[in-house]
């Protein structure tokens, strides 16, 4: 790509109000670099100069930035968090917190340059059948001493599917799924808001601002909330951190247990937390976004990534990161995979290519340590399947589902 192509389409991504908007605080320069075959770097200018030196620097070599300007970059390729994990001729240098706090422009700034090469029209968000999705408060607990957010679709004398959001997260990721009119005549839909959480109240005696997210904790919300709720046994659709307690009430509660169909599980994850992610000079929410959109598929519609980071941009300080304490330093698939029984409680596992979070190697892994476990990657997608690209996903949904019936009907 020519140097005047390059200057050209950054001038045109500053001209976007969403770019913009991430950009507003920053009070030092950015510059990327291109790296050609000789070694010979060119700089060009992200942000208009508020300091004497570079404060933060994208350097790579120009078959790499190639790569990340395609319409369809590979794995690795389509966000900044991706290439610093997975691409190792990409460097992104400068102080940590200038790099936290300019994260949310860069990443808003990668995605705006390679839609302004190849611009695509996303739709807007089709929400038919939103209408059928209700939603109310429930005093849970065996002392009745909490309250959750709960949602619920389809209809209640069919078989329930137990929905568990991800970190950081509540139960409007599910919308997508909840609102489509096959599984609402097929299923009973369930989900809720970890307490804490999106509509959920903190739970009693919990100091604000202060999250810490525990696997004990997590399991006894979850059996409150289903006797609270009268569901005796669920299918759990859990996704990321949803996945990783599933797994764990599969292994510790198989008796409430029908199945499961789980997205994006990890094996273990490592490496998810950020102290900016709670920090008073850090713009948290921005951040959160930021950190999340970058797992997302660059190939999925762009409404619906903004939904997906819409979410975590209103998030409570320190929630998402108190639930990553749990999601990438404690859980370990290894302490429950001897202890799940696919004969008793069927298991799909499906992870996206674009997941570097939990990608598609670290599930297989869970899977192959199960028996009778089935693994699909899902070519295209991210680490927000049913978020980013609710109609895409359903599909890969049917089977296992439709299997379930089967098992649910003859036990009946």
């Amino acid at each position: 790509m020519s140097p005047q192509l390059i200057q050209a389409t950054l001038k045109k991504c500053l001209d976007i109000p969403e770019v913009m908007a991430d950009a507003q605080k920053i009070q030092f320069q950015c510059t990327l670099e291109v790296v050609d075959a000789n070694g010979a770097i060119q700089e060009f200018n992200i942000f208009p100069s508020r300091m004497e030196v570079a404060a933060i620097t994208l350097r790579a070599s120009a078959s790499t930035w190639e790569k990340v300007w395609s319409l369809n970059p590979p794995v690795g390729y389509q966000s900044i968090g991706a290439l610093r994990r997975q691409v190792p001729d990409f460097i992104l240098s400068g102080e940590d917190i200038q790099i936290a706090q300019s994260l949310p422009f860069l990443e808003r700034l990668l995605e705006a340059f390679r839609n302004t090469l190849h611009p695509i029209k996303s739709k807007n968000i089709n929400w038919d059948g939103l209408e059928n999705i209700s939603g109310s408060y429930l005093k849970v607990g065996i002392q009745k001493d909490y309250w959750v957010y709960e949602e619920q679709a389809g209809l209640k004398n069919k078989p329930a599917i137990l929905m568990l959001h991800t970190a950081g997260a509540d139960s409007r990721q599910w919308h997508g799924l909840m609102s489509d009119k096959h599984l609402q005549a097929e299923w009973s839909m369930h989900a809720f808001d970890v307490p804490g959480h999106g509509r959920s109240p903190l739970p009693p005696d919990s100091a604000n601002w202060n999250w810490r997210l525990t696997e004990a904790d997590y399991l006894r919300w979850i059996i409150d909330y289903m006797d609270a709720a009268n569901i005796k046994q669920a299918v759990l659709m859990g996704c990321s951190m949803g996945s990783a307690i599933s797994l764990a009430l599969m292994s510790k509660h198989p008796d409430r247990v029908i199945g499961g169909v789980l997205l994006e599980m990890p094996f273990r994850s490592p490496g998810r937390r950020s102290p900016y992610l709670n920090h008073p000079n850090v713009h948290g929410a921005r951040l959160a976004a930021a950190w999340v959109g970058s797992l997302l598929s660059p190939s999925s519609p762009k409404s619906r990534k903004d939904y997906a980071t819409w979410i975590y941009s209103q998030g409570a300080p320190s929630t998402y990161d108190g639930d990553l304490a749990f999601y990438s330093d404690d859980f370990d698939a290894r302490h429950h995979t001897k202890s799940v029984n696919t004969q008793k409680t069927p298991l799909w596992l499906l992870t996206g290519d674009y997941d570097y979070s939990a990608t598609p190697a670290d599930t297989l892994k869970v899977a192959d340590e199960i028996p009778g476990a089935v693994f699909t990657e899902l070519k295209g997608f991210g680490h927000f399947p049913m978020v980013e690209n609710p109609e895409g996903l359903l599909p890969y949904l049917l089977a296992p589902l439709n299997e379930l019936k089967k098992i649910i009907n003859q036990s009946a």
